[in-house]
């Protein structure tokens, strides 16, 4: 997974650096080829109010059969032809140079299909990597990179509401075990199947992330600390219930709440959030704490 991530920022450099516009693209002959007979039988090669393309070549093959008429026309009146447009139309190689114009525009309407296929294949690989580049992936959450653009679209938004906004930071409970007793395959599926549970609970405007490790986070937008408290209570005992039936052994998990104060950085915003998860961790973990409750203890 990390290697495929890796590969696919590595084609957007080059995109970006040296101008590839084409995903993967070999030189091989036999490839041009394919590409060419899969767009010969596009309907598109040939639609003539669309595809530019093909009155570009009609304009590229214009020329041939007007300077050769041209000159067949003068040559034959210097003659003393009196009929010259009737022996023009009746020699077959000035016939060959008239269909030059439908000739190319039919090249260059097929050569418009295999363009628009390489658009299409640049379109969709810059929309995987940005997809990529704010997205966890191995959960498919939010990153911290796309979490803290979220953040900062929520402070723009409660500065102007006066909103409350809360944040849930929560890690599973004796991760370290489930690796070493089961394996990192299994770890891995456990993360994922914790990034499903969360994202299920998740509101349409609300943002869940993987912070890093076991650790995941999720802002909720109007949502003061009490209501946080709820939100996360009802996460950590429907997942000690159970994730998912291919992972049969318990899996709990302990959170952290925290609500925003005004002019804080996003920074002490989760470090509150962390302590008041640290200390769910001191008191034994699988249970909801809130920054408010170790507060005073501060």
């Amino acid at each position: 997974m990390r290697q495929a991530g890796r590969g696919k920022k590595r084609r957007l450099r080059l995109i970006i650096r040296y101008g590839i516009t084409i995903r993967d693209m070999p030189n091989s002959l036999q490839t041009q080829v394919k590409e060419f007979c899969a767009a010969a039988i596009q309907p598109f090669s040939y639609n003539i109010l669309e595809n530019a393309y093909i009155w570009f070549g009609v304009s590229w093959g214009l020329p041939i059969p007007i300077v050769t008429i041209s000159l067949h026309y003068l040559l034959l009146s210097a003659t003393g032809s009196t009929t010259p447009t009737l022996e023009i139309l009746s020699t077959p190689l000035q016939w060959f140079f008239l269909i030059h114009p439908v000739l190319f525009g039919t090249l260059f309407g097929i050569l418009g299909t295999v363009r628009k296929e390489k658009d299409r294949q640049v379109a969709q690989l810059i929309e995987e990597l940005q997809i990529l580049s704010i997205r966890d992936p191995l959960t498919g959450l939010s990153n911290r990179r796309d979490f803290t653009h979220a953040f900062a679209d929520e402070l723009a938004r409660i500065s102007r509401k006066e909103a409350s906004l809360s944040l849930i930071f929560a890690d599973l409970d004796h991760f370290k075990r489930i690796n070493d007793d089961h394996g990192h395959h299994v770890g891995d599926e456990v993360l994922k199947a914790t990034a499903a549970h969360l994202r299920s609970y998740c509101r349409p405007y609300d943002t869940a992330a993987r912070w890093g490790g076991e650790e995941f986070v999720i802002l909720l937008p109007n949502t003061d600390e009490l209501e946080a408290e709820r939100f996360a209570e009802r996460i950590r005992l429907t997942l000690q219930e159970g994730l998912a039936p291919t992972i049969p052994y318990p899996t709990t998990i302990s959170i952290g709440v925290a609500e925003y104060k005004s002019e804080e950085s996003l920074e002490n915003f989760v470090d509150r959030a962390d302590q008041a998860l640290y200390m769910a961790k001191q008191n034994g973990r699988n249970q909801v704490l809130r920054w408010s409750n170790i507060a005073p203890l501060k």
